[in-house]
């Protein structure tokens, strides 16, 4: 009884550390997906960046699976660009649905204190590549000062070229136009901060750890019967008259799979924006400006 209970206590827990997150944003209005890989409202978009943004999601996706969109909009609640982020980004479902290499660039205006913010958020697939630390990175190096000095478009098309040549690199694939020179940029590794997936995933190891302790402490050291209670014990009941283990030969993993079901069609024959069916956890990085 004591295990049950303390499984259960656990279980509460984890579903309130995986869902508090969402509830927080919930009943934010999002736009609807552009026909386009981008989304410009603050209107900080030339015609030369827009164009570099189609055309190279275009060979991107067919190569990789990958999507990379550029979203501008307004802040009117002064929402964290994060959340707002986040939250685009699964609605949309930016990236493919099996890799989930997903990233979405997003820059938000307030419209009262005129407070300007840029994320980068990025899908659990591509986490290893596009860590935190390497985001704020590319954001630091190739767009800061761009944005502090009004060059909004220049900032956009220099942060989208770095992405997509980490995507590129990591794929090991080509495409056209020369990545190189961001990579040599921004060649050092490192991983600054831990993304919300990543928590997720600690936090599952460290139910499953403390379930195990659980259990050695409840049926005692191996080799050694329960000295309380033995008989009584169900668990140990069933191996004392020969029968199965109730408790065991049944299991968390195989039951379901995340990544399942219908495609979103993401290269599409139009060669537009099509949700892959990518999700993200949160992981990426922002700045003020």
């Amino acid at each position: 009884m004591k295990r049950k209970k303390l499984f259960r206590i656990n279980l509460i827990f984890m579903i309130i550390f995986l869902f508090f997150p969402l509830l927080s944003f919930a009943d934010i209005s999002i736009p609807n997906p552009p026909s386009n890989f981008y989304l410009d409202e603050l209107g900080m978009i030339d015609e030369d960046t827009k164009e570099n943004i189609t055309e190279t999601n275009r060979e991107l996706e067919q190569k990789t699976g990958s999507q990379v969109v550029v979203v501008t909009m307004k802040n009117p609640d002064e929402l964290p660009a994060s959340d707002l982020a986040t939250k685009i980004f699964n609605s949309w479902t930016i990236g493919d649905q099996d890799k989930k290499n997903g990233v979405l660039m997003f820059i938000t205006q307030d419209d009262f204190t005129n407070k300007r913010e840029v994320f980068i958020s990025t899908g659990y697939g591509i986490e290893g590549r596009l860590n935190d630390g390497k985001v704020g990175r590319i954001i630091d190096n190739f767009m800061m000062s761009n944005l502090k000095s009004g060059s909004y478009s220049a900032a956009i098309n220099e942060g989208f070229n770095a992405i997509v040549g980490e995507i590129v690199d990591e794929y090991g694939v080509e495409l056209t136009g020369d990545y190189d020179a961001y990579l040599d940029t921004d060649s050092q590794s490192y991983s600054g901060g831990l993304s919300l997936g990543t928590m997720i995933m600690m936090f599952f190891i460290f139910i499953i750890i403390s379930n195990m302790f659980t259990r050695y402490s409840f049926y005692g050291k191996p080799g050694r019967r329960y000295r309380r209670g033995y008989y009584n014990n169900p668990y140990n009941s069933y191996r004392r008259y020969g029968g199965s283990d109730p408790f065991r030969g049944s299991g968390w993993g195989n039951s379901s799979s995340f990544g399942g079901g219908s495609s979103f069609g993401g290269s599409g024959s139009s060669g537009g924006f099509t949700g892959g069916g990518g999700t993200t956890g949160g992981g990426g990085a922002g700045r003020s400006f």
